[in-house]
């Protein structure tokens, strides 16, 4: 009897030694398996920066190479403006260019002391009237950026320029479907940041010295560095519903015609573009009430670009805004003390880029990053 109750102890024993060597191996195995997924997701990650770092590079050849072969024009149907993609070892990256100035600048709203800006206040309440929101939302974002507590909704308020756009959903009464679009009592709107931007982040006062031109430097962390700039639109690329907020004067269907314009064949069989402000009045229904309203407030050229730079390894994926500022170059050399002795002038050099600002938009690891509005 004694003998079979040892064999029962011993048998147990075996037992609990035995689930308790499963359970280390299933520990370490899962533990093993952590391991593996953190280090491939760092490398992953590691890879799409330098994705990330490579399309920026491209895309600021392609800027520079338009800003050479046509410094006076920007649009639409320039190589800048298609998307670029290609591969960086494991890395896809995906790079898109656009031109601030076919957005509404909210940095414009207020001017470098915070008070507001009134042609760009007003462009904004158009804004909100065309995407058919209540008249309150664009006083919201006012209140918020402006310095002063004289609003009606400046509970909150932050009193500065945003820093991103998805700030706007910390101001009271903004939903996700007002910033991204979606439906509102059951009907699809689009969303303010479709039309929105928030660079340059410099003042409208033409009085503000402008900071001298910096070579393109080495992306990364935000720089604050930028010259002023006024807050032009560019009529090749801007929207319909973005050129229907410069005016009261301008009605969805002559804004329909400014962007049909652009697409529609010249007398050379290839697709046209405003090669000057002046070739808005060739446009039926520009009068020229219309046209005086809107001179002084739109450009044919592009600044300003920012350059979306996506990586993707598998589920991994990065992205970074990149925000440049072209400038047209100066003259080379310096001036001689005797103009007389002056040579012949030398050729302007080659307009400069300048990185005013970088972003990191998402940093996801194992799970799929939502696709960006714009």
């Amino acid at each position: 009897m004694k003998r079979t109750r040892d064999r029962g102890v011993a048998l147990l024993l075996a037992l609990l030694v035995l689930v308790i060597l499963v359970v280390v191996i299933m520990q370490m195995t899962a533990s093993s398996l952590h391991n593996r997924t953190v280090a491939e997701n760092h490398l992953a990650d590691l890879q799409n920066s330098y994705g990330a770092r490579a399309g920026y590079a491209r895309a600021v050849l392609y800027l520079q190479a338009d800003a050479e072969d046509k410094p006076d024009v920007d649009s639409l149907l320039e190589p800048w403006a298609m998307p670029i993609e290609f591969d960086l070892g494991r890395s896809h990256v995906k790079v898109t260019i656009a031109d601030a100035e076919r957005y509404l600048n909210l940095s414009q709203l207020v001017n470098d002391k915070g008070e507001q800006n009134p042609p760009v206040c007003d462009q904004l309440r158009r804004l909100v009237k065309i995407l058919h929101f209540t008249p309150d939302i664009a006083d919201r974002i006012i209140d918020y950026i402006d310095a002063d507590s004289k609003g009606e909704f400046e509970a909150k308020a932050k009193n500065d320029r945003l820093y991103n756009l998805e700030e706007l959903l910390r101001i009271d009464g903004i939903t996700p479907e007002i910033v991204y679009g979606g439906l509102i009592n059951g009907e699809p709107r689009k969303g303010l940041r479709e039309f929105l931007t928030i660079w340059p982040r410099t003042s409208t006062d033409a009085s503000a010295p402008a900071t001298p031109a910096a070579p393109v430097v080495t992306p990364g962390t935000t720089s604050s560095a930028a010259g002023t700039s006024s807050s032009l639109t560019n009529i090749n690329t801007a929207s319909s519903v973005v050129l229907q907020s410069l005016s009261d004067l301008m009605t969805p269907v002559i804004a329909d015609a400014i962007v049909a314009y652009r697409t529609q064949p010249g007398p050379d069989g290839k697709p046209q573009e405003f090669g000057q402000v002046d070739d808005l009045k060739r446009v039926q229904g520009v009068s020229d009430g219309l046209f005086n309203e809107l001179n002084g407030k739109i450009t044919v050229k592009s600044s300003t670009f920012e350059i979306r730079c996506r990586g993707t390894v598998g589920k991994v994926e990065k992205t970074w805004v990149y925000v440049v500022q072209r400038k047209a170059g100066s003259p080379s050399g310096t001036p001689p003390a005797d103009p007389s002795t002056a040579p012949a002038p030398s050729p302007s050099a080659a307009p400069t880029l300048t990185l005013i600002g970088s972003q990191m938009l998402n940093d996801f690891a194992s799970i799929k990053a939502p696709e960006s509005p714009r």
